[in-house]
């Protein structure tokens, strides 16, 4: 990951198929939109989405993440968004407010896929 002097990710990605629900929120916090994803890879900073629309760098999001049996809700802003054709959209999120239960989901998650390689 470090060989590259492009990369700028601070945690190790992994390939990662789950599917999830989205809320945008506005600056106050409203919910102004909704949508379903599926992550592509995730990390214990961020995660990459597929979604069918474009979101705004800088939108936030409150997302909820089926992780095997567990459910994970975290808050996370948009860092990059691209499209990949006419109905699908790849995002880039960093992780805003993501409490410690979660992350010890999220770590329990990441420890049994290393242990099924």
């Amino acid at each position: 990951m470090r060989d590259d002097i492009f990369e700028r990710r601070q945690a190790e990605r992994r390939a990662a198929l789950n599917f999830l629900d989205y809320e945008i929120l506005s600056q106050e916090g409203a919910i102004v939109g909704r949508g379903l994803a599926r992550t592509l890879n995730l990390s214990e900073t961020g995660l990459r989405l597929e979604t069918g629309q474009f979101l705004e760098p800088g939108q936030t999001l409150r997302i909820t993440l089926g992780l095997a049996n567990a459910l994970v809700q975290l808050t996370g802003r948009v860092v990059n968004s691209q499209p990949l054709d006419d109905e699908l959209c790849t995002t880039g999120i960093q992780y805003v407010v993501f409490d410690q239960a979660e992350q010890r989901i999220l770590q329990h998650y990441f420890a049994e896929i290393s242990r099924a390689a």
